[in-house]
């Protein structure tokens, strides 16, 4: 299933051990006003992005608030890439 994920960030699984962390996806599916958390990032092919689960999100707008914190942590934003995955 594909979802477009409005006012997004990346969250991790910090009650893991760091070996076993992985980015998820944190925002507003469908520009509905409920928040979800997706499960583990599989895939980041630009905005468009495949979870573990199989499903697909295409990002649209950013989180301000998580804008503001990776530019004050200098984190390099690419709209056209936004998600660094290893």
């Amino acid at each position: 299933m594909e979802y477009h994920l409005h006012r997004w960030s990346v969250v991790g699984d910090f009650f893991k051990a760091p070996e076993a962390q992985r980015i998820r996806l944190s925002g507003f599916r469908n520009q509905d006003e409920r928040r979800v958390t997706t499960s583990a990032v599989e895939l980041v092919e630009g905005r468009r992005i495949t979870t573990v689960s199989g499903s697909i999100y295409i990002l649209e707008d950013i989180d301000p608030d998580y804008l503001n914190w990776m530019v004050d942590n200098n984190y390099p934003y690419d709209p056209e890439n936004p998600i660094k995955v290893k």
